[in-house]
């Protein structure tokens, strides 16, 4: 019997553990020829099995493993760790047990957050799980931040888990757009050659430069309407919370005349990126227009 975990590295590895836990099984196997045709031969001591691990290994490695898991008997586990399975073996396991653990994204990430808290023994606020999605790093780096914030002592705040977690939070629109209002001429060019040695498209990053700005008129709108909103107020927004709320703290110093400005600035890089001229141009001139509108000082 053949069972190939696949997906998230870190998902499908728990998975293996746990099975080969009940199957007693209790450590890697060498993936060669020779180590795994010893683990299937019943021994004096525990019934025949093995674990694989085959994330390193070659398409000639795995031809050489190939016979011998095609001949597995059913009565003997071998248990495969293979996230990312090329297509020679992806084919092999569709007639074989094949359990899936895809990375969550987006909301699935964050109840997956909350579930891991919960499993450490401490609650994880909606905000902080928001706040750890958001970072650069895989789930068992986040898992290694989860452990180090089970030990802090509650109230656990975004203050707190900052402090502590070494991950990196990614360079997106907020972070432009609060470079931007508090002058930082150098933070702003500095996040923009980070996305550009990243790959990061210039036309995505003005339409996601825009809808920043968009979501700042729109806040500013609401703060004019009510200058306490509520979470209900929020809602209206139709933005993720967390960004509703950094969108709440930025638009309170802004004016009327320095939003418009903005916006228009970013439409015009928008029609000069569409219309062929250098789009990362387009994009760096809207930004250096931007940091000299001056925002209104807060009420």
């Amino acid at each position: 019997m053949v069972i190939a975990f696949t997906g998230d590295p870190f998902l499908a590895k728990e998975a293996l553990l746990q099975e080969a836990s009940l199957r007693g099984l209790t450590h890697f196997s060498e993936p060669t020829p020779e180590a795994l045709a010893e683990t299937l031969s019943p021994g004096l001591f525990g019934q025949a099995g093995a674990m694989l691990d085959l994330r390193e290994v070659s398409e000639g490695e795995w031809k050489a493993l190939k016979p011998l898991l095609e001949n597995v008997p059913e009565e003997v586990a071998v248990l495969i760790l293979d996230p990312k399975p090329t297509t020679a073996r992806a084919a092999f396991y569709r007639t074989r047990e094949r359990r899936d653990f895809p990375t969550p994204k987006g909301k699935d990430l964050v109840r997956h957050l909350e579930n891991r808290a919960k499993r450490l023994g401490f609650r994880l606020p909606a905000g902080i799980a928001q706040y750890l999605a958001s970072l650069e790093g895989d789930l068992e780096a986040l898992e290694r931040e989860l452990e180090k914030l089970a030990l802090l002592p509650p109230p656990l705040t975004l203050e707190k888990v900052e402090r502590v977690v070494a991950l990196k939070p990614p360079v997106s629109g907020f972070d432009l757009v609060r470079a931007v209002l508090e002058g930082e001429a150098k933070a702003a060019f500095r996040h923009l050659r980070r996305l550009r040695e990243e790959g990061e498209e210039p036309l995505r990053l003005l339409g996601a430069f825009a809808w920043q700005f968009s979501l700042l008129a729109r806040t500013w709108m609401l703060l004019e309407e009510n200058p306490r909103p509520t979470e209900a107020d929020l809602a209206r927004l139709e933005a993720h919370p967390y960004a509703a709320k950094r969108a709440l703290e930025l638009a309170r110093g802004l004016s009327k005349e320095a939003l418009g400005a903005s916006l228009d600035a970013l439409i015009q890089a928008e029609r000069r990126a569409k219309e062929g001229k250098d789009p990362w141009l387009a994009l760096e001139r809207a930004v250096y227009t931007l940091l000299h509108l001056t925002p209104a000082e807060p009420a």
